[in-house]
């Protein structure tokens, strides 16, 4: 393993998570904005923390704001993981690696944390929990597949 990527693992997983992030929070603003207005994505439970369940689901730029702010954080604490992850247990089956991380931040971030500290949180839908799903594994393997590039990029300019 490169010496230059295990120094940057701190900026090679908060690009990783922020660009995951960036690309999972655009499906979710589609899928609000043109199929399903009542979809309770990460921005909205993430915002629940702090704001009341009206305020997030009204759908203003601030509460979206303040939603995408916290959400964004705790992606980049989760790629900042996944590098550590893909540093120990090696980059082969990266996109597999990525697929299991974003299956497990679904059940502990999306699932179990957002109904213990959120006001806005998943009620009994299943094609909100399915979105989700795929939604979170899409996250995992854009991820890894960042962080594997990244660091490839960054052994390259050694």
């Amino acid at each position: 393993m490169n010496e230059r990527f295990k120094k940057d693992t701190l900026l090679i997983g908060a690009v990783a998570g922020t660009i995951a992030k960036v690309i999972q929070d655009a499906i979710g603003f589609i899928i609000i904005t043109f199929f399903l207005p009542t979809y309770i994505n990460c921005v909205r439970i993430a915002g629940g923390l702090l704001l009341t369940p009206n305020e997030m689901m009204s759908g203003g730029f601030w509460p979206s704001l303040l939603g995408f702010q916290i959400d964004l954080i705790v992606s980049i604490v989760v790629g900042i993981i996944s590098v550590l992850i893909l540093q120990h247990w090696g980059h082969d089956y990266y996109l597999f690696k990525g697929a299991m991380i974003g299956l497990v931040c679904w059940v502990l971030l999306y699932i179990v944390l957002s109904k213990l500290l959120s006001s806005v949180y998943p009620f009994g839908s299943i094609l909100h929990a399915e979105i989700s799903f795929i939604k979170h594994i899409t996250y995992g393997i854009v991820l890894t597949w960042v962080a594997v590039w990244f660091g490839k990029l960054s052994d390259n300019r050694v």
